[in-house]
C-alpha cells in the first residue's frame, strides 16, 4: 500500500472519529437550543462530504485498495445485522501482527478477522477476504473465549 493511500486511509479515520464526538456534542445539546444544533449538524454533513470525496480519491489512486475496502466494510455491516438477530456469547477479533483463525475439526484452519460464537455453539466469523461464514458447533474444535493459538 503506497503512502498516499495509508495517509488518505488515516485521514478518513481520523474524520470518522471526529463524526462521532460531534455526535456525542449532538446528543447532549439541549433541545431548546436549535442554532446548536443545526451548526453540528451542519458540521457532520461536510465531514461527511469530506470523507465521500477522499474516499473518491483513493478510488482513482488505487481502485484495487478501495474495493477491499468496501468489501470489508460490507462484511462488517453484515456482521453488525447478524449480531443484532443472534446473540452471542463471545466475540473475538485479529490484532495488529497476530495469526487469527478459526480451528475447524476436520478441514484446515480459517484465518479470519472476527470469530464469534453464538449461544447454541454455531460461530460466525469475517474471513481474511471478507465473506461472512457460518460453522455449526460439531464442526469447531474452539472453545468460545479460549485462546487458541493459529
Amino acid at each position: 500500500m503506497n503512502q498516499r493511500v495509508q495517509d488518505l486511509l488515516k485521514k478518513i479515520t481520523y474524520i470518522e472519529a471526529d463524526i462521532e464526538i460531534q455526535k456525542q456534542i449532538l446528543f447532549s445539546i439541549p433541545s431548546d437550543k436549535q442554532k446548536e444544533m443545526e451548526h453540528v449538524i451542519k458540521i457532520i454533513a461536510a465531514q461527511k462530504e469530506e470523507i465521500k470525496l477522499l474516499r473518491l480519491e483513493l478510488q482513482s489512486i488505487s481502485p484495487e485498495e478501495h474495493q477491499n475496502i468496501m468489501t470489508l466494510e460490507n462484511a462488517v455491516a453484515a456482521f453488525k445485522k447478524i449480531a443484532s438477530e443472534k446473540k452471542f456469547k463471545s466475540i473475538d477479533i485479529m490484532k495488529i501482527n497476530e495469526e487469527f483463525c478459526l480451528h475447524l475439526k476436520n478441514q484446515p484452519k480459517i484465518h479470519c478477522l472476527v470469530k464469534a460464537c453464538d449461544e447454541d455453539g454455531g460461530w460466525t466469523i469475517i474471513s481474511i477476504d471478507g465473506e461472512i461464514q457460518h460453522f455449526p458447533q460439531v464442526d469447531v474444535d474452539e472453545i468460545p473465549g479460549k485462546p487458541f493459538s493459529c
